[in-house]
């Protein structure tokens, strides 16, 4: 009776080691589809999120860009342009990732910020640079009430006041506003996240006085 109930137990142990292999197996793939799947939704979400994001800095350089070129040589026409900006970033919760803001003389076909406005520390083109800590301290007392330059303290780069554009209508300047603001991801396996610049170019309002 012994020798036959070992034998009994023995024979159900296969099936059971069998099972148990089997049920492992399901796990590890479960967890990896879930992986996959967690890895899909996370791209998704963040992809969604950083688009968004551009289509407010879009927006926030658009906003600029209209504003400048319609207050052409007005001494507080970079005041309107930059607050106008700001208030469009402000509106999309991006205000407080903004990095850098450009306010240009566009001179090329594609209308382009010249990459040393939108990298480096000091220029001399053509350009207006501020930091985003800059940006959003930025306050119109900061400007000239004659020429309508950025105090140069307020700024990374102050070298295209509104009195010195050209307003002329044949040969107006072109406005430009760049805007860089910064996206982190929420799902840090599909990275850290990344910059959204976006720009926006418009001819001065000609002066027909």
């Amino acid at each position: 009776m012994s020798l036959g109930h070992h034998a009994s137990r023995s024979s159900l142990s296969p099936p059971m080691r069998e099972c148990d292999r089997e049920r492992g197996a399901a796990l590890v793939e479960f967890a990896m589809i879930a992986m996959f799947l967690l890895f899909i939704l996370g791209s998704a979400y963040d992809y969604g999120m950083t688009w968004r994001v551009t289509l407010i800095a879009n927006e926030a350089a658009r906003a600029g860009a209209r504003t400048g070129s319609s207050l052409d040589q007005q001494p507080l026409a970079d005041w309107y342009a930059l607050t106008n900006a700001r208030a469009s970033l402000s509106a999309g919760n991006q205000l407080q990732n903004v990095q850098r803001v450009v306010i240009y003389k566009s001179t090329t076909v594609d209308g382009s910020v010249p990459s040393i406005c939108a990298t480096a520390t000091s220029t001399t083109l053509d350009c207006n640079v501020l930091s985003g800590a800059q940006f959003r301290a930025l306050a119109q007392a900061d400007f000239n009430a004659t020429t309508g330059c950025i105090n140069t303290a307020k700024a990374i780069a102050a070298n295209w006041c509104p009195n010195e554009r050209n307003n002329v209508q044949l040969s107006a300047d072109y406005f430009g506003f760049w805007v860089q603001t910064r996206y982190n991801n929420q799902f840090k396996v599909t990275g850290a996240g990344m910059n959204v610049n976006r720009s926006a170019v418009m001819r001065l309002e000609p002066d027909v006085s």
